[in-house]
């Protein structure tokens, strides 16, 4: 009876997770040269081939990371928030041209700085994992609106582009803290708070005033 018992545990427990992760979306990762190419054409700038024959080499690496921690990582922000993750088909490419990772025109992540072949001091691969996490948080809030956001409001002499990141930041911190990656969380706040402008830098700042401050921002999402 106890096996039969531990059996059906078993199961259960297999289906829940199944439910679980049934609409985590589907996360394509590509790396087009040709696009590259045209991309260095417009922008300037040459793309090394050893460049692309690194980032060739470490694509599989980036994908079986993102397969081991994305589902965990969505599903964490579902629980946190109670909304759903769009479900769709998502495709992240890879590039070397000289653009910043964004998700505005579909998503793409700059890979340069987690190569050696192009900076002695390459970030981790992970890091480039919670990028692809980052601009996939962009679509999630942009599908479920902040509606007279307070916070917001408090922060209206920023930057756009750091008011932009607060409450995404926040469920980043969150979902990170929530899973233990607290190594994880002080890469990305190290690194983020490295990029141009000084927009994320700000926006972590204002997120770590204090040890609770992204509580709020994470509430106020979680109402909408």
């Amino acid at each position: 009876m106890k096996s039969v018992s531990k059996t059906l545990f078993t199961i259960i427990a297999i289906t829940g997770a199944a439910e679980l992760y049934a609409a985590t979306p589907e996360i394509d990762i590509e790396y087009s040269p040709t696009f590259d190419s045209i991309c260095s054409l417009v922008k300037g700038g040459n793309i090394k081939d050893e460049w692309k024959k690194e980032l060739v080499q470490r694509q599989p690496e980036l994908e079986v990371l993102w397969e081991s921690i994305g589902p965990t990582l969505i599903a964490s922000v579902e629980e946190i928030t109670g909304n759903t993750f769009p479900d769709d088909e998502q495709t992240v490419r890879l590039t070397l041209c000289e653009l910043p990772s964004q998700s505005f025109f579909g998503i793409s992540v700059n890979m340069r700085y987690a190569l050696s072949s192009f900076t002695d001091a390459p970030v981790p691969l992970r890091y480039k994992a919670d990028t692809i996490f980052h601009e996939l948080l962009h679509k999630f809030i942009a599908e479920h609106h902040l509606k007279d956001s307070h916070l917001l409001k408090a922060h209206s002499n920023e930057p756009e582009r750091t008011r932009d990141h607060l409450h995404l930041l926040a469920l980043q911190k969150a979902v990170l803290l929530k899973l233990n990656a607290i190594d994880e969380l002080a890469d990305v706040i190290r690194i983020d708070s490295q990029l141009p402008g000084g927009y994320y830098k700000r926006a972590w700042e204002i997120i770590n005033a204090t040890d609770t401050e992204y509580l709020k921002y994470v509430a106020e999402f979680s109402r909408n």
